[in-house]
């Protein structure tokens, strides 16, 4: 497929619903693929939208995906990348996370961290595709950080 350029924008209160229900299509069929369905909770999405600093990657007016982040300590967490099933394999994944790590910088964050599942392949291969190492934090999760540099002042 061809690789796409998105507009990443602040997610606002209006975004929410639409983010909602773009993580039920992706995130829900993931759990369930893996065999545990209740890993995911539409009500851990809505209250991640609500505390998160949340980002929408735009494809014209359609919403390409979105990123969840929060900072922790020194580190910049990701807590959710969803991307649209319309747009996978298109590189969207790979301009959040991107992103992410532009906004760690500007806010000058040591690293980005990301917990995933060990069964989640694509996932794994792009953050080792960006540069994040880790160890398995129990038997069905890596905990995953990249360090990052310091922003110029």
């Amino acid at each position: 497929m061809q690789r796409i350029k998105c507009e990443i924008r602040a997610a606002d209160q209006s975004d929410h619903g639409m983010l909602v229900l773009l993580a039920e299509e992706t995130l829900h069929p993931l759990a369930e693929g893996a065999g545990h369905p209740e890993r995911y909770c539409t009500g851990d999405v809505v209250d991640l939208l609500r505390r998160a600093d949340v980002y929408v990657a735009a494809a014209g007016d359609e919403p390409a995906g979105f990123v969840a982040l929060e900072t922790d300590d020194d580190a910049l967490a990701v807590r959710c990348i969803c991307v649209n099933p319309g747009f996978e394999a298109r590189g969207v994944a790979n301009q959040l996370l991107d992103w992410a790590e532009g906004l760690a910088i500007d806010r000058h964050l040591a690293r980005l961290v990301a917990f995933v599942p060990t069964a989640d392949a694509p996932s794994l291969h792009l953050y080792r595709g960006h540069g994040f190492v880790g160890e398995a934090d129990d038997a069905e999760m890596l905990a995953l950080e990249k360090r990052l540099p310091a922003a110029p002042d």
